[in-house]
């Protein structure tokens, strides 16, 4: 009951979020405008924030103190609804006074907006990509009587408010409401995504998940056996709807959990109950995904993925940071230069997480996931990254990125949160630890973290003149509508333009050359 309670805040506060940027009212084609509709959501958010928090710190009080471990956990819930309802709401700004969603019809809004109208016409689609968005869009779009091309629209901005609320509720299925904060959506923050919000979101969804299913293997010979059934049914249903939204990641993942599987099955008190969890769970994963599974397995070898990209120029082991699939601006050398033999302080701290997660619980079910999930991805990246030149064929080999940056920084987090486990032995640290005053300090420390990440994902997506996020939506801005008619503010820039208009692209670079800094939009005379 407590669980749905979460879930109905979590859900909530993205909800109001992005209720609260429809009334933000400044011009997305104007810096000036964006900086201020940025101020506009962080002011909402820190009030909402205020309040939640004022409720935390009431209930500390001994008078209400019976009631301060709820308010804490819904506050948590909440924090994760907000982050994301934040960036969902830079994107509502960014695509203020147009109907298209991020890019208009190029890339792959465009790919997505001609499948689901075949989709809607025809009833079937491709089995090699996974269906589950696809369908999601044609449903809302024959449920509205919405075209596709505006549909992506509102599918882009609440997939990207459900991001928090996924990333919480996946992780509370094994930890305490601060820590799947702390665990579960800080080391998220890096991987949303407005532009196609359910490739990662599944990501974050999926590694829960997956640990979830082989703390149950590892437990089988001490549970019974209706739990078992209940359990293999539940799980293999929810990787079958995450693959069905998503399958990429399973590909990355597989050799690391079959590894792990091996090593965590009971062979010598329960095999039995271990062996039947692992067929139910796979039976129902394959009554529910088989027709995409059997779709991408007939299709692996003749698929050739041949868009090389940002990514597929860099030095196959830079993992910090994961530009996305965009031709991208040009940051100056890249990757960055490395303090320690080429390799960043941000990586070095990142092994030193992995290392101190070795060192604290080497035998834990999470650590021995994470490691062997970390290293089977790593591995199948650099096999397909191997054969892009004789193949001509990048096969997504640089989105391993994400996955194993997102290990890295699991580890490094449950390095903390199992070294803390082990010094609670001690009395004054499992005071310190159980004190109310250090759960407030973390709530509100998270607070204040989750606002400026959101500020500085959301501003990635306002519209910008370069290759980065921000073109997105300024393609967005400056095209055509359906009807012929322009979006509200692109007079503000010259006018709109069809989608295969030159001038479109002259337009762009004569705003880069007078912008007031490397891709940012000029600021109007008279404001407007």
């Amino acid at each position: 009951m407590l669980f749905a309670a979460e879930a109905a805040v979590s859900l909530a506060a993205a909800g109001l979020m992005v209720l609260l940027a429809r009334g933000v009212d400044v011009n997305p084609l104007d810096r000036i405008g964006q900086i201020s509709g940025l101020a506009a959501l962080q002011l909402r958010y820190a009030l909402i924030a205020a309040i939640l928090l004022v409720l935390a710190v009431v209930t500390a009080r001994i008078r209400w103190a019976a009631h301060a471990p709820l308010v804490r956990r819904l506050a948590a819930a909440a924090a994760a609804g907000l982050f994301s309802g934040l960036v969902a709401g830079a994107v509502v700004i960014a695509l203020r006074g147009t109907s298209w969603g991020l890019n208009a019809v190029y890339g792959d809004s465009g790919n997505l907006i001609r499948w689901t109208h075949g989709l809607i016409q025809t009833g079937s689609f491709t089995a090699d990509y996974p269906p589950g968005w696809l369908h999601a869009l044609a449903w809302y779009s024959q449920l509205t009587d919405t075209p596709p091309e505006y549909s992506l629209r509102i599918l882009q901005i609440v997939g990207t408010a459900l991001f928090g609320p996924i990333a919480y509720l996946s992780w509370r299925l094994m930890l305490t409401p601060l820590w799947a904060l702390v665990l579960g959506v800080i080391p998220a923050v890096a991987l949303v995504d407005p532009y196609k919000p359910y490739t990662n979101i599944m990501l974050v969804a999926l590694i829960p998940l997956l640990l979830t299913l082989l703390r149950r293997l590892r437990r089988a010979a001490d549970t019974p056996w209706r739990t078992i059934v209940l359990h293999g049914v539940g799980i293999g249903a929810a990787l079958g709807v995450v693959f069905l939204i998503y399958s990429g990641w399973f590909v990355w993942s597989a050799p690391g959990v079959f590894l792990a599987a091996i090593v965590l099955f009971p062979w010598r008190t329960g095999w039995r109950k271990g062996l039947a969890l692992v067929a139910i769970t796979a039976a129902v994963f394959v009554a529910i995904a088989h027709r995409h599974l059997f779709g991408m397995l007939r299709a692996s070898g003749s698929v050739k993925d041949r868009f090389f990209y940002w990514d597929t120029w860099v030095e196959p082991t830079y993992i910090a940071m994961w530009r996305g699939d965009l031709p991208g601006a040009n940051p100056g050398p890249w990757p960055p230069p490395g303090e320690l033999g080429g390799v960043g302080l941000f990586t070095v701290l990142a092994l030193v997480g992995l290392a101190a997660a070795i060192a604290v619980a080497r035998t834990s079910t999470v650590v021995i996931t994470l490691t062997a999930v970390f290293g089977g991805a790593w591995l199948l990246r650099f096999y397909f990254g191997a054969q892009m030149y004789a193949a001509d064929a990048v096969q997504l080999y640089p989105r391993s990125t994400v996955e194993l940056f997102y290990c890295l920084l699991l580890l490094t987090g449950f390095a903390g949160y199992f070294g803390l486990r082990r010094v609670q032995g001690i009395t004054r640290v499992r005071t310190a630890l159980a004190s109310p005053s250090l759960a407030l300090g973390v709530l509100t420390a998270l607070f204040l973290f989750l606002a400026s990440s959101g500020s500085s994902i959301g501003d990635r997506f306002m519209p910008r003149t370069d290759n980065s996020p921000g073109s997105l939506s300024l393609h967005a801005q400056l095209i055509e509508l359906l009807d012929g008619s322009c979006p509200a503010y692109a007079a503000t820039l010259g006018g709109c333009f069809d989608h295969d208009d030159p001038r479109l692209h002259e337009l762009v670079n004569e705003l880069r050359d007078r912008g007031p800094k490397p891709g940012e939009l000029p600021h109007p005379p008279t404001g407007h």
